[in-house]
C-alpha cells in the first residue's frame, strides 16, 4: 500500500515539473494580460463608461466595440489617448496614471478587435443592392464612388464586426453618440427654418458664430448666415440614413452586410 503510495508521489512530482521554464514563462505572461485586462474594464467602468457606455457599446461618445481605431493603430496609443485625450475633440484625458491607462487601453483593444471567419451572404448581391436599389452610395464612399454624405465605407469591414455592420442598416442612428458631445460629432444632423420661411435639413459641414454650412440629402452645400435663421436645430444622436427594416428582406440585409464586412481598404 504505501509503496503503491510512493510510487504515485513520484509521478505526481514528474508532472509537475514536466513543465518546463518556457511554459511557465508564458502562462505567467497570459495571466499577466487577463488580470490587466480585469483591472481595465473596472477602471474603464469608473473612468470611461460615462460616455461610452458600461459595455462599451456608445452613449455620449461612441461605441468602442468592433473598430479600427483612427488614431490609434497599436495599443500603446491608446494609453497616450487615455492619458492626454484627442485636443480639438471631446475626447479629454481620464485621471489615472499610465499604469491605469495601460490597463484601460489593454481592455478597449480586446473590444475592438473584428473577429474573422466565415461571413455569411453574397458579398457581390450585397454590391449591386449597395449601388442599385438600396442607395447606400448616394450617402457613403467606397474607394472614391458614392457620395460623401455620409461616413466613408473604403475599410468600414476592418472597423467594424458584422454585429454592428447588421444593425447600422436596421436601426440607424443607433450608435451615434447622444447628448452634448454628439454636438462635436463629424455627421451632425441640423434643420433650418430661414426668416424667409425656407427650410433646410442635411449634415453640418462647419459652423461658427456666424454661418454654418450644410449637405443636404441631395448632396447640394447652402452656405448660411446665422443672421438670416429664424431657428437652427441640432439634432444629436440622429443620423439621415432611412430605416431598412421595412425596405429589405432578411437576405438582402445580409447580403449588404456581407459585402459592407468585405471592405477592408485598399492594399
Amino acid at each position: 500500500m504505501y509503496l503503491y503510495r510512493g510510487i504515485a508521489c513520484v509521478w505526481a512530482l514528474v508532472g509537475l515539473f514536466a513543465v518546463g521554464p518556457t511554459e511557465l514563462v508564458a502562462q505567467d505572461r497570459d495571466t499577466q494580460v487577463e488580470r490587466s485586462q480585469d483591472r481595465g474594464q473596472q477602471l474603464f467602468a469608473a473612468h470611461c463608461a460615462r460616455c461610452h457606455g458600461l459595455a462599451a457599446n456608445g452613449g455620449e461618445g461612441p461605441s468602442l466595440l468592433g473598430r479600427r481605431f483612427e488614431r490609434a493603430a497599436e495599443q500603446s496609443d491608446l494609453v497616450r489617448i487615455v492619458l492626454d485625450g484627442i485636443p480639438g475633440t471631446a475626447m479629454s484625458r481620464a485621471w489615472v496614471d499610465e499604469s491605469e491607462a495601460t490597463d484601460i487601453a489593454a481592455y478597449v483593444w480586446t473590444l475592438a478587435r473584428v473577429a474573422e471567419g466565415p461571413i455569411p451572404g453574397d458579398a457581390e448581391s450585397g454590391r449591386r443592392l449597395f449601388e442599385g436599389s438600396a442607395g447606400c452610395s448616394e450617402c457613403h464612399i467606397v474607394n472614391g464612388k458614392g457620395v460623401g454624405l455620409g461616413p466613408d465605407m473604403s475599410d468600414i469591414g476592418a472597423r467594424r464586426g458584422l454585429p454592428f455592420l447588421r444593425e447600422s442598416i436596421l436601426l440607424p442612428g443607433s450608435s451615434i453618440p447622444q447628448g452634448p458631445i454628439s454636438l462635436h460629432s463629424s455627421f451632425l444632423v441640423v434643420s433650418v427654418v430661414m426668416k424667409d420661411g425656407t427650410e433646410l435639413r442635411g449634415m453640418r459641414v462647419t459652423e461658427d458664430a456666424f454661418a454654418l454650412n450644410l449637405r443636404d440629402r441631395r448632396g447640394r452645400y447652402h452656405s448660411i448666415n446665422k443672421s438670416q435663421m429664424a431657428s437652427l436645430e441640432r439634432e444629436t444622436g440622429v443620423s439621415l440614413m432611412p430605416d431598412y427594416r421595412e425596405r429589405l428582406t432578411e437576405d438582402q440585409v445580409t447580403n449588404i452586410v456581407a459585402y459592407m464586412a468585405s471592405l477592408r481598404g485598399r492594399r
